[in-house]
């Protein structure tokens, strides 16, 4: 087979050139599995998922009036009946009124009924400027519920935190509905109502599933 001497002397520099670049490869192989992001795929892959909720919550006042009225009106002639509705109402049959001051919206509530508009509810709620201002430092509070829950189970269970895998973070909400204070024909007298606003629950909820491993070094 190596009778030829051409061939038998290309033949030790092909393998040579082949030996080069099957050792070329295989480091790159090595280089690009050994790299930083590799590793810590790996590392997660091998990670125990934690599961977390954590909720903070604080009580508000409620601050926003909200009242609803409606015009009754009642006669023989439909026609006549709904004429004297719109000429009340300026032809819309309900009226809701949403205020912050709630003295000077509970004396023009009973100017209305004093004008022959019934009271539906009235209730208090939480006004959505309270929420937002409240929602940063609720979200802040249960992020860092959540940040020491985990290093507290972490350092249970001879572990570390190594990093977030998710985080879902919700918005303020208030704890039920409000609860009105008056209904139907109790409301229809001509005073001005009285009633108080009380308070809210507002909460955050923050759910998080974080990576724990071996702490790396």
């Amino acid at each position: 087979m190596l009778s030829n001497p051409k061939f038998a002397r290309a033949q030790p520099r092909d393998i040579a050139n082949f030996g080069f670049g099957t050792l070329a490869f295989l480091l790159l192989g090595w280089v690009l599995g050994s790299s930083p992001a590799a590793i810590a795929q790996e590392a997660d892959q091998r990670a125990t998922v934690l599961h977390l909720s954590q909720s903070a919550e604080r009580t508000l006042l409620r601050d926003l009036l909200r009242v609803e009225l409606r015009v009754e009106e009642s006669g023989a002639d439909p026609r006549a009946v709904q004429s004297a509705i719109n000429r009340r109402m300026a032809a819309s049959q309900s009226l809701i009124l949403k205020s912050k001051n709630a003295e000077t919206t509970l004396k023009l509530v009973g100017m209305l009924q004093s004008d022959g508009l019934v009271m539906l509810s009235l209730s208090y709620e939480v006004s959505a400027e309270t929420l937002r201002n409240a929602q940063d430092d609720l979200t802040a509070e249960a992020l860092a519920a959540v940040g020491r829950r985990a290093a507290s189970i972490a350092e249970a269970t001879h572990l570390a935190v190594l990093r977030y895998r998710d985080l879902r973070v919700g918005n303020a909400e208030t704890e039920g509905r409000p609860v009105p204070r008056f209904s139907g024909a109790a409301m229809a007298a001509g005073a001005p109502p009285v009633a108080e606003p009380g308070e809210a629950v507002v909460r955050v909820t923050v759910e998080a599933e974080l990576l724990l491993g071996q702490p790396r070094t």
